[in-house]
């Protein structure tokens, strides 16, 4: 592979290639396959501190109030901390952009300053309709505060969750110019509790968030998919993490507002959430990224586990497939296919290369998903980062 700048140029076998140029270096990583870097289409990395604080398998919304009191305390630096150490760990397992988002914001502005394709998200919380303008217009005075966007680093603004946040706050988020670069992400049916808040109007989820907001009613019973899309609040190419619990009738709107779907084999884990509707997915055409979620519901942020993970819950899907969410289809989710997760002329120089551990007549594609990798070095907009 020839690089200029931030941009491969040229690929191909070495007598392909042609001679060396004046000004060329070469680079030889022996043993090794030269691959995209991946793509981390979920994550909160300022939430590194909570990491393997928190039980398995517990109620979500018990794991909610468990997080926040474990959080208790902690001040903007911690969150930074959290945040810049998070991004050093993606990028020594080889991922070279994440989609972020994380409420304190702290995030936004260390990420700035790490070399990692990013796209932090001020997460915006509120299901009282009053505050939701207060909300928005804070929020641009913090964008309007942090280091300019550049190549690399996209901050913005997302709102958490449709049943954390008032159709208010979700449509002026959704509808307001200047708050992100990238897609518009929320995170949507994670949880059997959530589902049983939008379709019955009760459970242990419905009255935690009427404790924080004692006016909260649920105005029609449907699913939180619909209600999203019944109150125009799915922009087109919007960014969905988790849909755990989602039907055919959801699954038919998620195709047609063209949004992808972040899935998290391992935090799903975590939880226990059930099962994840993959084959009706796929039938519909959605396409499909991979996420770490946090440490807080994690043991790390290497997406080559997720991708083993995966591999191991669905050992039908092609490992080629399966290698694509975490590399072209999370671009072609940012917007950005044939510019990120691939190596061809003219896209970004982000590249990775990993140790090659069998024989060369074994399926790579099988090698990479199902294994975890020594990542010998990692490329950013053609500077190499990790070597």
């Amino acid at each position: 592979m020839r690089v200029s700048g931030d941009r491969v140029v040229q690929t191909g076998t070495l007598q392909e290639l042609g001679p060396e140029a004046a000004g060329d270096t070469l680079r030889d990583i022996p043993d090794a396959v030269i691959m995209p870097g991946l793509i981390n289409a979920h994550c909160h990395l300022e939430l590194g501190m909570a990491r393997g604080m928190l039980p398995r398998c517990e109620a979500f919304p018990m794991w909610v109030s468990r997080l926040r009191k474990s959080l208790d305390g902690a001040g903007p630096l911690q969150y930074r901390e959290a945040a810049r150490l998070g991004a050093l760990e993606c990028l020594k397992h080889g991922t070279t952009t994440v989609v972020d988002v994380g409420n304190t914001g702290e995030s936004l502005a260390e990420l700035a300053g790490i070399p990692i394709r990013s796209y932090p998200h001020l997460e915006l919380i509120g299901l009282d309709p009053e505050v939701a303008a207060q909300r928005v217009s804070a929020a641009l005075e913090r964008l309007a505060g942090l280091p300019p966007a550049t190549q690399r680093y996209h901050p913005g603004v997302t709102c958490h969750a449709p049943y954390s946040c008032s159709p208010e706050l979700l449509r002026k988020v959704a509808e307001t110019a200047g708050l992100r670069a990238g897609p518009y992400t929320l995170h949507v049916a994670e949880s059997a509790e959530e589902t049983a808040m939008f379709r019955e109007g009760r459970g242990a989820l419905f009255e935690f968030c009427r404790r924080i907001h004692p006016g909260l009613r649920m105005q029609q019973r449907e699913s939180p998919v619909s209600f999203l899309n019944r109150n125009g609040l799915i922009p087109k190419g919007s960014l969905f993490a988790h849909c755990n619990h989602v039907d055919a009738e959801d699954i038919r709107i998620l195709a047609e507002t063209e949004t992808s779907v972040v899935h998290c084999p391992r935090s799903r884990a975590f939880f226990n959430h059930g099962g994840f509707p993959l084959e009706l997915l796929r039938r519909a055409g959605v396409n499909l990224c991979l996420g770490t979620d946090s440490l807080a519901s994690n043991e790390g942020l290497s997406l080559f586990d997720e991708m083993a993970e995966f591999h191991r819950e669905h050992p039908a899907v092609p490992s080629r497939e399966i290698l694509a969410m975490a590399t072209v289809n999370a671009a072609k989710a940012l917007g950005l296919a044939g510019a990120l997760g691939c190596l061809r002329p003219g896209a970004q120089a982000d590249f990775i290369a990993i140790e090659m551990r069998h024989h060369p007549e074994y399926d790579l594609y099988e090698e990479i998903v199902s294994e975890a990798h020594d990542v010998l070095l990692v490329a950013v907009g053609g500077e190499e980062v990790v070597s």
